[in-house]
């Protein structure tokens, strides 16, 4: 009697087949990926018991982050706003007003607000459910249901990534048609240094957590 409930548990802590990564190794990383965005975990294993010390330790993990994201995603739209709005003090130095700098500073306008507007709705939402609702039945989704679940979390913060990406390259044309090598110089500087941090960022997800493989000449020889 004792084994058959130990069994039961057991199989119900395990994660659900609908909310594994794919087999496909492209839709795998493309899964990781979405998780890594939508809930900042590698996988939905954290799913499969949501009423544990550790699943309100991520829940207040992921509103602080939704609030810290709807912060950054105002301060983005302030300063686009601000873009949009003025004239340059110095136009020769920063010609943030030609036609395609303010395109980029436009799409980055929309993408921040979209953010803000999704932000806090998911905030609002996500805190709600959680206090609320019965998040076991998070396990029970179908595959469709959890991908549209993940993409709803993770739409502030890919709306967030796409306005600051935007506003970085409309500074960019801004001041790299400057007549001021000065300022080209600092511009390309900046530009260097902004891709140099994505690679690293990339560079460092993709060793952080990774098990190390063991070294051949660290194992035992055996004698015949």
């Amino acid at each position: 009697m004792t084994t058959s409930v130990t069994v039961n548990s057991t199989l119900d802590l395990e994660v659900p087949q609908n909310c594994r990564a794919p087999n496909h190794p492209i839709l795998r990383l493309a899964f990781k990926i979405l998780c890594i965005v939508a809930v900042s975990q590698k996988s939905l294993d954290h799913w499969k018991d949501t009423k544990n010390k550790e699943w309100k330790e991520h829940v207040s993990m992921m509103v602080n982050r939704f609030q810290n994201s709807n912060i950054t995603a105002g301060l983005v739209l302030a300063t686009t706003t601000l873009f949009l709005s003025s004239q340059p003090p110095i136009e020769h130095l920063m010609a943030y007003n030609s036609s395609v700098s303010y395109i980029f500073a436009m799409v980055s306008f929309g993408a921040a607000l979209l953010s803000v507007i999704s932000g806090a709705a998911v905030l609002v939402i996500y805190e709600t459910s959680t206090t609320h609702k019965d998040m076991e039945t998070l396990k029970h989704m179908s595959r469709h249901q959890v991908i549209a679940l993940l993409l709803w979390l993770a739409y502030p913060s890919i709306c967030l990534s796409v306005a600051t990406c935007f506003l970085f390259v409309s500074i960019f044309i801004a001041c790299f048609w400057s007549d001021n090598s000065v300022v080209n110089i600092i511009t390309i500087l900046g530009c260097v240094a902004f891709l140099s941090n994505g690679v690293l960022t990339l560079y460092v997800l993709s060793v952080v957590g990774r098990r190390p493989v063991d070294d051949k000449n660290d194992l035992p020889h055996t004698s015949h």
